[in-house]
């Protein structure tokens, strides 16, 4: 790894043993996250933010908008004799090199292994995307799962240094003594301030997939629509059908309920409106192909048909929803008609927002490819949330019978880099088993419905399991076993060590 340079001449230095900085920079910050929600890597915002308050209590935390200013602040705390390091939040090709402060990336993957070769065009012979070249110039690494820990070493080696330390979470805002509670059977309120399209407001007929624009924008002529059978010319917008009536959707008269919806994004507006039965949410970025919501989507709406007390609520994130909308609307008129619901939120919630989805959810669901943590699922299960979600990648470390419906998967399934130029297949994520999550819809709300002492089992092991993975004391914990082993630390140890961690400190000027 990199050495702190000797201090400079005349005079002695004293040395302070017991500080430490910890330089912190994301290419994304608090001004920009706004126009990145949903692009690559717009995570690493909220990654820092997580890990900031965590490492306020080991020693001073800075963060930088360039990485270019560690040196400075470097030179500053050798004169002292403090030590200096700075994490860089990005994929190892987008790490700073050539700095004298020492740097460790830290950073999130999804894949069996990292990229070993200059083989994709876009990447222009930048050797950072070998990333075998910049680990070993950073001499060390921290990743949020083992599932990276083992990917990494495949490429560097058994022994390189490289620790598994999750994101960190929040301590629970409610009681989770009794467990996370269903709503009750006259549903519960949901209010948000966003874009909301709502299957029950959506004419789902599939004379209404004739789209008056083409995908290149270019509109059909008057006369192309002779050509049409008659049934198709009646209903070529969807914003033309007809709504059905909807006796028990909107219940509370000072509801504002989600409007008509047609291919048009819905314009944001605060909504109220009652869910009823059990309630499953999921949070991704359409965007992401390894998200797979398709089949999120599909095997909820084939499983609940027949059952209007289902529904499935999408929190959407992206800078372009109105392509996923239309995507939305497509794939929903190929399954309707069913009876289940289907709720999109699009676009960014506050944290109250977010907080009142999170209570209102019975089960999150998640049906991923691969990931390289999940933020959304850990939050959700450590709110006490039981899930439906795989047990591959870098769930396997948290992901179990106990607090969830486990959906079989299977890996090796040939697949392009993330940031590549999607042409070849140069590595691999896994195939979901599409039946299997139609049954773990099916068990979970049979659990829900008829079985609340499992239910609550399922929601005070989830709380429990994820305050063990990743509560601030044992990440806090972990953390200061890799950086700074020697430093005092406060609080209580975590129950055991972090896979792959390294005892070493950094070094100190001397």
């Amino acid at each position: 790894m990199q050495h702190l340079a000797s201090p400079p001449p005349g005079g002695s230095v004293v040395v302070d043993r017991n500080s430490m900085k910890f330089l912190l920079h994301a290419q994304i910050d608090q001004r920009s996250i706004g126009a990145h929600l949903g692009a690559p890597e717009y995570s690493y915002f909220f990654l820092l933010r997580a890990f900031s308050e965590v490492l306020a209590e080991l020693g001073e935390v800075v963060q930088l908008e360039n990485p270019a200013e560690a040196d400075a602040i470097h030179a500053q705390c050798l004169a002292v004799g403090e030590r200096c390091v700075l994490l860089s939040f990005a994929p190892p090709h987008k790490t700073p090199l050539g700095l004298a402060c020492p740097t460790i990336p830290v950073f999130a993957w999804e894949y069996p292994d990292i990229p070993q070769q200059i083989e994709e065009e876009c990447w222009l012979d930048d050797p950072r995307h070998d990333w075998r070249y910049v680990l070993s110039r950073t001499g060390r690494a921290i990743t949020l799962s083992s599932h990276t820990v083992a990917a990494v070493r495949r490429g560097m080696g058994p022994s390189f240094p490289i620790v598994a330390i999750p994101s960190p979470i929040k301590p629970i805002a409610h009681g989770s003594e009794h467990g996370h509670v269903p709503p009750a059977a006259q549903g519960v309120l949901l209010k948000v301030n966003a874009s909301v399209a709502d299957s029950r407001c959506m004419g789902l007929d599939v004379d209404g997939l004739i789209y008056l624009d083409e995908e290149d924008e270019t509109a059909f002529l008057p006369g192309d629509l002779d050509d049409l059978p008659e049934p198709t010319r009646a209903r070529s917008s969807m914003a033309d059908v007809q709504v059905p009536d909807l006796p028990d959707a909107f219940t509370d008269a000072d509801e504002s309920a989600p409007l008509i919806c047609g291919w048009e994004l819905p314009p944001a507006k605060p909504i109220r409106t009652r869910l009823h039965g059990v309630v499953y949410t999921a949070v991704l970025a359409p965007a992401a192909g390894r998200k797979n919501w398709e089949d999120l989507i599909t095997a909820f709406c084939w499983t609940f048909r027949d059952t209007a007390d289902a529904t499935l609520v999408l929190k959407l994130t992206g800078t372009h929803l109105a392509h996923p909308h239309i995507q939305l609307l497509m794939l929903l008129t190929k399954l309707a008609p069913f009876k289940c619901r289907v709720i999109a939120i699009n676009g960014y919630l506050p944290d109250e927002d977010y907080a009142a989805l999170v209570a209102a959810t019975t089960y999150y669901v998640n049906t991923s490819l691969c990931e390289g943590l999940c933020l959304p699922l850990v939050e959700f299960l450590g709110e006490g949330v039981p899930a439906i979600a795989p047990d591959n990648t870098a769930m396997a470390d948290y992901v179990d019978d106990s607090l969830a419906f486990v959906v079989a998967s299977y890996p090796d399934v040939p697949t392009v880099w993330p940031h590549g130029d999607n042409e070849v297949n140069r590595t691999s994520y896994h195939q979901l088993d599409w039946q299997s999550l139609v049954d773990a819809y099916r068990r979970s709300f049979e659990v829900a419905q008829h079985d609340p002492h499992r239910y609550r089992q399922m929601s005070r092991r989830a709380h429990e399991a994820i305050q063990a993975y990743c509560g601030h004391e044992v990440v806090k914990s972990h953390l200061h076993a890799f950086l700074c082993p020697d430093l005092p630390l406060s609080g209580k140890p975590p129950a055991s060590p972090a896979s792959g961690s390294s005892s070493q400190p950094l070094p100190v000027a001397s």
